[in-house]
């Protein structure tokens, strides 16, 4: 049976009810009440007409009522149509129908609703175009609304089960809500598309319907944020080590050229690195050279001199500028111990003119009585 003979019922209705494809997104079939809501002669008129959707929450809720139609549920929803750009505020109840061709429909009743107030209007139709996720919780856990960006992030599941990696969020969420605080904190969420990072804010709201206190909850997307801090620090890191890389230049003896600040984070970042390698190779001499340094904190050098020697190593500091000289006698820091040169060269001269354990004269000569 053909569209216009399953829904021949319809055209003495004074309901609106109208069929639309959203594969074609236009109106197929329409009863005279349904011409009238939407301001149309005919509907040859209403057919030709282009009805995509234009935003990106017109798409979402687009998407959504197909899957709930698909799985064989209604959709009922009070939404604006701007039939001729003029906006008109129906009750909507959707429902599957299947088109002549196979495919599937949307058969749409409207129910036009008069003295709306324009101030609510304006903040529901906000609410529903807004990428911000907003949802109004029970205290029982229940989900009582969810705008469009909501649904598209987690569908329409009945309690906030699922929504956050850490399982545990939900109840200290609510609870701090029944406790009259504001909720606040950077969670990963578990999306319909996957893991993201979200800012969550919850706080106390009075649900209109019942009176009863619900948790009225926020979400704002932080995953670029967090993709460029992470890269930022990345970078960071890669231009510190750059900056103060280890060398090895000679038979256990390891050369840090340090070009930049020395300041007491990077300082500590160094001395690990560092006394890692002297462990791991070693070492037994470590070249310190400042030539490059602009500014460097008497206290934290001392202390990885420090470090270096009791590791067994020889410190040697090469390059320190005549202000870096100052500093360190202002601050009373003492280089007792510590072989200081006046560049890097002179440095690696000095550790290849050490006499190796293992080619100590002596100790030839012992091994070979």
């Amino acid at each position: 049976m053909l569209l216009d003979e399953r829904l021949a019922g319809t055209r003495l209705l004074t309901t609106a009810v109208w069929v639309f494809s959203l594969d074609q997104h236009r109106i197929l079939w329409a009863n005279p009440a349904a011409l009238v809501l939407w301001r149309a002669a005919s509907i040859e008129e209403l057919s030709a007409r282009d009805l995509s959707f234009r935003s990106e929450a017109g798409r979402t809720r687009a998407e959504l009522i197909h899957d709930t139609l698909v799985r064989g549920r209604l959709w009922k929803e009070e939404l604006t149509l701007y039939p001729r750009d003029v906006p008109v505020r129906v009750q909507m109840t959707i429902t599957r129908i299947d088109l002549d061709d196979g495919k599937m429909g949307w058969i749409c009743e409207g129910h036009e609703k008069v003295d709306i107030d324009p101030h609510q209007l304006r903040g529901v139709e906000a609410l529903k175009h807004t990428s911000v996720l907003v949802a109004v919780v029970a205290t029982s856990g229940e989900v009582l609304m969810r705008n469009y960006a909501t649904q598209q992030a987690f569908g329409d599941g009945e309690t906030m089960e699922g929504w956050f990696v850490d399982a545990t969020i939900p109840a200290t969420l609510l609870r701090a809500v029944e406790e009259g605080q504001v909720f606040r904190a950077e969670v990963e969420v578990i999306t319909l598309e996957g893991p993201r990072f979200h800012g969550v804010e919850a706080r106390a709201s009075l649900d209109p319907a019942t009176g009863a206190i619900t948790a009225l909850i926020q979400q704002y997307d932080l995953t670029q944020r967090r993709e460029r801090d992470a890269l930022i620090e990345q970078q960071r890191q890669e231009i510190l080590a750059l900056s103060a890389p280890i060398l090895e230049v000679g038979h256990r003896t390891l050369a840090v050229p340090i070009v930049g600040q020395l300041d007491r984070g990077r300082g500590a970042q160094l001395t690990e690195a560092l006394l890692t390698r002297v462990v791991e190779q070693q070492a037994e001499s470590v070249i310190l050279d400042l030539t490059g340094a602009m500014e460097v904190t008497p206290a934290d050098l001392l202390a990885l001199l420090r470090a270096l020697t009791l590791l067994g190593a020889r410190p040697i500091v090469t390059g320190i500028h005549p202000s870096m000289a100052r500093e360190l006698i202002t601050s009373e820091g003492s280089l007792e111990g510590v072989h200081v040169l006046r560049n890097l060269r002179q440095g690696i001269a000095a550790c290849a003119a050490q006499p190796r354990p293992d080619r100590d004269p002596e100790r030839t000569r012992g091994a070979m009585r």
